[in-house]
């Protein structure tokens, strides 16, 4: 079962890779090719049918394809439209933005002018009501006798605020027509220099994105604005009607006067009325132009404003739709690189799952799987730098800046990672073999990009075997230390056994019995060893040892000690020396003679000194 549910698996995402790359929904048209295609069968058999029941099934099978042959025919139908229609939208949006740029002058310098014209006229107008507020504000003029002198300031200090208001909107026109000037020549140049087929880049979407966001957002800005103009219109347009009815009052008001001013009583009465009218009568007259010429500011302001809202509208749906036609060819370009990265990873769920354990020993692969994965890994980065190279380039000085801050503050990742290439090109050591680095001696089991990690043999166990604890080692070993492997080239090395027998024994003997056991318990070891030592040779064009056993003898504190140097599979070094001792031990049981040695004193007294004589019997 779990072969079986891995084999689905495997199928199932093979199926959906080749989903991604070559698109799993049939067409459309393939689909309405094979419905006319059931169609016609449909109708021979119907024709050729005798039964009433096959012939009703059959007609009603006819009618549910006729059916469906109908909604597909509809949908590309739709389709179509729709594709022809933001087609057809696309290019009226460009040609509408064009005639509309063709409409409005380009000529930044005339605003300008004008805005320095205005702001000379402004100066003038702001000295001219300084001069006003200096004669209104003086001790001397404001007297009782001075008091219709000081009325008559007050209305021109009022005259002149108006018109430097109405400057100050016909300063705002021509800022308004600027903008709407600059606007349009940046618009214009955009379109003449765009690119017909630019190559389309994350960079480039970005950069289309950002600007159609600032459209917007100048789009909203100037929504709010024209919004507040309208509300400053309105103030404006209340003010001008206050100042018509004003005048029409004034006018009504001095006709009555002149009518009741008949007697010489009602002449003095009417008098001052009739002058303070006709002084504010004389000032609203004048004030009223100005007002007129706000109001027709405020007016034109707005319809600039409005012209570049629509003309902003207008870019905005250029923008949309060129950011569809970027992101539509974007979308096409990662069939490649997506279909590459399909097919990798195909390559890697065949050769890695199914073909490497079949192909390579049992003790390989995870080694190949790794390698495999790697390789693939690697021709994926490669297939991904070069599609998104462009964006890449853009980044490669702050990454050539930024690399020497990285290779320092990674300086052991990168160190480790280079000690990957160097173990794995350099085949000095495997998966498997038995190695000793840093004095931790253990059994390779798994060699990744930045360590390795073994599992420990010996340790306090004094004994060749795993001790079930893991070392994980950092690659970069291979360049600061020394490291052991025990089965380069072939697994067989070299051991010792030393044993120590007394004075007393016959040495000859022992020497002989030695040698006989060493022989002997050893011969398949050594066999093995000198057939596998010829790989050696041939690599290196020399013999690493002479394989067959060989016995030292030395004069040691308590007694002779033999040296046996023996051959073994390194994983048997421990099983081949508790063979040579159980065998020793059982000569050394059937021949009484040969004893072995330990640490002993002997006190022998002297006559010297009133002791006795002693006789040594040797025979015991």
């Amino acid at each position: 079962m779990p072969g079986r549910k891995q084999d689905w698996w495997l199928g199932g995402t093979v199926a959906l890779l080749w989903a991604i790359t070559c698109g799993a929904e049939e067409p459309a048209t393939n689909r309405l090719t094979q419905l006319q295609e059931q169609v016609v069968q449909a109708q021979t058999l119907l024709a050729a049918s005798t039964n009433d029941a096959e012939r009703a099934h059959w007609q009603e099978r006819l009618g549910l394809l006729e059916q469906d042959r109908k909604n597909i025919e509809n949908r590309l139908a739709l389709d179509a439209k729709e594709q022809s229609l933001a087609e057809r939208q696309s290019r009226q949006a460009d040609a509408r933005l064009r005639e509309m740029l063709r409409a409005i002058s380009t000529d930044v310098n005339a605003p300008s002018n004008e805005l320095s014209r205005i702001d000379f006229g402004l100066r003038q107008l702001k000295a001219q009501r300084s001069d006003l507020e200096k004669k209104r504000r003086d001790p001397a003029a404001a007297t009782p006798a001075n008091a219709e002198q000081m009325a008559d300031l007050e209305q021109q200090l009022r005259v002149a605020d108006e018109e430097i208001a109405a400057r100050f909107l016909e300063r705002e026109v021509a800022e308004a027509r600027a903008h709407l000037v600059n606007e349009a020549s940046r618009m214009d140049e955009a379109l003449h220099s765009a690119e017909l087929n630019p190559t389309v880049t994350i960079r480039l979407l970005r950069e289309q994105q950002a600007h159609r966001n600032q459209a917007l957002k100048g789009r909203q800005d100037l929504e709010e604005l024209i919004a507040l103009n309208r509300q400053r219109r309105e103030g404006l347009a209340a003010a001008l009607a206050l100042a018509q009815e004003k005048m029409a009052h004034l006018e009504v008001e001095e006709a009555l006067l002149n009518r009741r001013s008949s007697g010489l009583r009602s002449l003095f009465r009417s008098v001052p009325m009739l002058f303070s009218g006709n002084v504010e009568k004389k000032y609203l007259l004048k004030r009223m132009p100005f007002q007129q010429q706000q109001l027709a500011a405020m007016d034109e302001i707005i319809g600039l404003n409005t012209k570049l809202r629509d003309l902003l509208d207008c870019e905005g749906t250029c923008l949309r739709e060129e950011n569809a036609a970027l992101r539509a060819r974007f979308e096409q370009r990662l069939v490649w690189p997506g279909g590459i990265l399909a097919a990798l990873l195909t390559i890697y769920l065949l050769f890695g799952r199914l073909l490497v354990p079949r192909l390579l020993a049992k003790d390989h692969p995870i080694v190949g799987r790794r390698v495999t994965g790697y390789l693939c890994s690697f021709t994926a980065l490669v297939a991904l730098v070069v599609f998104f190279f462009e964006d890449l380039r853009s980044v490669a000085t702050i990454l050539g800046i930024a690399s020497a801050a990285v290779v320092i503050a990674l300086q052991d990742m990168c160190s480790a990672f280079a000690g990957w290439f160097v173990i794995m090109s350099g085949h000095k050591f495997a998966v498997g073999h038995r190695v000793e680095i840093d004095g931790q001696r253990g059994d390779v089991i798994d060699i990744q990009l930045l360590r390795t990690t073994l599992i420990e043999i010996d340790n306090w166990l004094g004994v060749d075997e795993p001790t079930g604890r893991i070392i994980v080692v950092p690659n970069s070993f291979v360049f600061r230390s020394k490291f052991f492997n025990y089965t380069y080239l072939h697994p067989y090395i070299w051991s010792k056994l030393d044993i120590t027998v007394t004075y007393e024994t016959p040495a000859g003997e022992a020497e002989a019995l030695f040698r006989r056991v060493l022989e002997e318990e050893t011969l398949e070891e050594f066999t093995a060893a000198r057939a596998a030592a010829k790989t050696v040779e041939h690599r290196y064009g020399v013999a690493d040892a002479t394989y067959q056993p060989k016995l030292y003898v030395y004069i040691a504190d308590s007694g002779v000690q033999f040296r046996l140097v023996y051959c073994a599979h390194y994983r048997k070094v421990g099983a081949t020396r508790n063979r040579i001792n159980t065998r020793v031990i059982r000569e050394f049981e059937a021949n009484p003679r040969l004893q072995f040695a330990y640490p002993t004193e002997r006190h022998i007294p002297t006559p010297e000194k009133g002791g006795l004589h002693v006789a040594l019997d040797r025979s015991t």
